[in-house]
């Protein structure tokens, strides 16, 4: 009785720690949310946060020029994709400057449906650069 019981404790706890990967959801770790919104997300999440990085430091005069500085923004969208509002939380000053600067500049990709949106419609980025 104490074997099976070991058994189903440890098949228990072993299943509880294995990353779960539903549908359309690229998860690194079982805690995880599948809206994580991670640059390295292999899923629409993933591409979308991406893509706003990416429209960000296209506007900045220098990119290079920043390496090694961070910076937290958050920024609020529309659904048409229009940037209604971002500020800097905390960071290197002058980096974040030029990005708030670029982001009002930007132009950001559009949501590829409702639930892209809503993970991302008032969101934060840390910003390193590169």
């Amino acid at each position: 009785m104490k074997k099976i019981l070991m058994l189903v404790l440890l098949t228990g706890a072993v299943a509880g720690c294995t990353p779960l990967h539903p549908d359309n959801c690229h998860k690194t770790i079982a805690l995880s949310d599948c809206d994580s919104g991670r640059y390295t997300d292999q899923d629409e999440y993933g591409r979308q946060a991406l893509a706003i990085k990416e429209a960000i430091e296209s506007q900045l005069a220098d990119r290079h020029a920043w390496k090694n500085k961070k910076c937290r923004l958050h920024m609020d969208f529309a659904y048409d994709d229009k940037l209604h509002n971002v500020e800097s939380r905390d960071g290197n000053k002058a980096y974040c400057e030029a990005l708030v600067s670029a982001a009002k500049k930007a132009t950001f990709p559009p949501f590829p449906n409702q639930h892209v949106y809503e993970a991302f419609a008032s969101s934060r980025f840390v910003i390193l650069g590169e």
